[in-house]
């Protein structure tokens, strides 16, 4: 494998710089606004303040422009998946997150085994629970005149949602939270390691309690299925749970927490979707586009010319999608939310093989959570008292975000 310390200077001056959402104070504000200002710059750069594999030297190619990160995330031939989120090699260990890990054609064998959980079909046949979830959080929050829309929304309720489906107890939220946190946001390498330690532990135990008495939630499911006429084995399992778990318990509610920052600064925008109720879901797509909240990488297979830039083998190349959705040559005007966008393709979930699996899931959970805000709040705002506190490291999304009304 190249070490990338060693042939830094390969790397013409140009397009070397040192980024990251987190140091951009404009962060404070909105880490996608921050990072729509690498469009200034070259389509694609090698940033220092980016670690490689395994941590062995930093640096790593950024892809910024959107039909570039298509291009990557559509050839995972040349760019692999393999070992991108480095949890288990930090654990010492070497089962992949499942599919994320894994490429084509293993990929799609568990990708096909997965996706009936997650089809269109399967999702209208949640969707009462889904709902009836918002009406209960919201039904609580409408009694009061305020609310801190992180801890009695934001994120209860797409994390409810998810830990019904995997099977895990809602009553131990709280504690799931708290594991997700230290993995994802901390900056401490020890706090992590021990949050994925011990979530390890739990969804092992799990995993042998179901293999013994299977219910009806997804790691019986999964227990029970058979890949190529053969049983799943428990470190399939594992590898699949603790990629739904780190999936499904950040990104949406990051999202919602954008969004709801954006209707409590932008009255007109509330007042459109109260009025007209039936332009939701083009607003949602909007909003979507403007919040793509994950970025993901991938690894070069072998060396190659990318669009006139020289890579090696095993470098590292990081595709932010947030910032291909503020992408000025697709997106007109793109840090402005325009419900009248005709969008015809959207990066925030990825492309390719590995585009979300649980992006109607995702659709739902926001259409239904603004339907059913807007129903029983009225015109709400920001509390000036409290400002909103955004968090830029991995997935971006707000620590509190308090709205009065």
């Amino acid at each position: 494998m190249t070490d990338l310390g060693l042939r830094r200077h390969d790397v013409p001056t140009n397009l070397i710089q040192k980024w990251s959402a987190a140091d951009d104070p404009d962060s404070s504000r909105c880490p996608f606004r921050a990072a729509g200002k690498l469009h200034q710059g070259p389509p694609v750069f090698f940033n220092t303040a980016q670690d490689a594999r395994n941590g062995a030297a930093e640096g790593a190619w950024v892809v910024t422009r959107v039909e570039l990160q298509r291009e990557v995330l559509q050839d995972p031939e040349l760019f692999s998946s393999a070992g991108i989120s480095g949890f288990s090699g930090m654990l010492g260990e070497g089962w992949p997150l499942m599919p994320l890990e894994l490429d084509p054609p293993a990929h799609g064998k568990y990708r096909g085994l997965l996706n009936k959980l997650f089809s269109p079909a399967r999702i209208n046949e949640l969707d009462a629970g889904v709902r009836a979830q918002a009406k209960d959080l919201i039904g609580t929050i409408a009694t009061h005149r305020r609310c801190e829309f992180v801890d009695s929304f934001g994120r209860p309720f797409p994390v409810g949602v998810f830990l019904r489906l995997l099977g895990l107890p809602v009553d131990q939220m709280d504690m799931f939270r708290a594991w997700e946190d230290d993995m994802m946001h901390s900056s401490v390498p020890a706090t992590r390691l021990n949050a994925a330690r011990t979530l390890e532990a739990y969804l092992k135990s799990l995993i042998a309690e179901r293999r013994a008495t299977p219910t009806d939630d997804l790691v019986s499911f999964l227990v029970t299925s058979t890949l190529d006429d053969e049983a799943l084995s428990d470190e399939a399992i594992l590898g699949i749970c603790f990629f739904f778990f780190i999936a499904g318990l950040d990104t949406v509610a990051a999202t919602l927490g954008f969004i709801f920052r954006d209707l409590a600064e932008n009255p007109h925008l509330q007042r459109r979707l109260r009025a007209a109720p039936e332009t939701i879901p083009n607003a949602m797509e909007e909003m979507i586009r403007a919040y793509g909240a994950v970025t993901t990488s991938r690894y070069l297979t072998r060396d190659h010319v990318f669009h006139g830039i020289a890579m090696r083998n095993g470098d590292r190349v990081v595709v932010p999608l947030g910032v291909g959705g503020r992408d000025p040559t697709e997106f007109a005007q793109p840090n402005l939310l325009d419900f009248d966008r005709q969008i015809t393709r959207n990066i925030s979930f990825g492309a390719g093989p590995h585009r979300c699996i649980g992006s109607h899931l995702a659709r739902r959970e926001i259409k239904i959570a603004l339907e059913e805000w807007i129903k029983a709040i009225p015109e709400f705002r920001l509390d000036l008292s409290r400002p909103p506190k955004v968090n830029a490291v991995t997935v971006w999304g707000f620590e509190h975000l308090s709205l009065v009304w």
